[in-house]
């Protein structure tokens, strides 16, 4: 299984400065011949917008080896654009996806497969999709006891994290810890059904 993800703190510290709201292109700083490349900042409605799928994807199985990024195959549980539920998907290219977890992804189709290496054990020449944003289109579901409730049994629920320095929720949803108050590398947790609702919303505009 591989690793969990570490973003990048530079270019955390550099999408904290950003003020837009809307889809922000990424901005580029170059220092001593290197060239950083911030994630944007978008809506919900325009990460889907601009996404070719949308969907809770388990992660079968993973391949840090073959290609010359990682590679994901996962099942698709439930779609909101772009597959068909039950179909398998191959994702990347960051490190960090756990094998059996569940995650809502909003990927970019390449246009071209992605082939493996010489004389590797791989999945093949596959079409692949890609997670962007410097990774923040993936968003883990997870178990998680940071809800409201007087009760213990209130405050624990599956929950959707969310980088919400980047990815900007609608003024309904709510987000723990609230925004306002210091969350890690930005990112807060969304009751997995309240998400869901928002991304059903989505795909079925009334």
């Amino acid at each position: 299984m591989f690793g969990r993800r570490h973003f990048r703190p530079l270019a955390v510290i550099m999408g904290l400065i950003g003020s837009c709201v809307g889809q922000q292109s990424p901005a580029k700083v170059t220092a001593a011949g290197v060239t950083i490349t911030e994630p944007g900042v978008y809506q919900l409605a325009s990460l889907f917008q601009h996404s070719d799928i949308v969907a809770v994807v388990k992660v079968i199985s993973g391949d840090a080896e073959s290609y010359d990024s990682a590679v994901y195959k996962g099942e698709v549980i439930k779609s909101y654009k772009g597959k068909a539920d039950g179909e398998i998907i191959y994702f990347g290219p960051y490190v960090g996806e756990r094998l059996g977890w569940e995650y809502v992804l909003f990927l970019r189709d390449m246009t071209e497969p992605i082939t493996p290496k010489p004389n590797s054990v791989s999945y093949g020449k596959i079409h692949y999709s890609e997670v962007f944003d410097e990774g923040y289109s993936s968003m883990e579901i997870s178990y998680e006891c940071v809800f409201d409730g007087r009760e213990t049994r209130d405050q624990c629920d599956y929950g959707v994290r969310v980088c919400t320095d980047y990815i900007k929720l609608p003024k309904s949803a709510r987000t723990f810890p609230p925004e306002g108050q210091d969350a890690p590398f930005g990112c807060r947790w969304v009751r997995k059904t309240s998400f869901l609702s928002l991304l059903e919303g989505l795909h079925n505009p009334k």
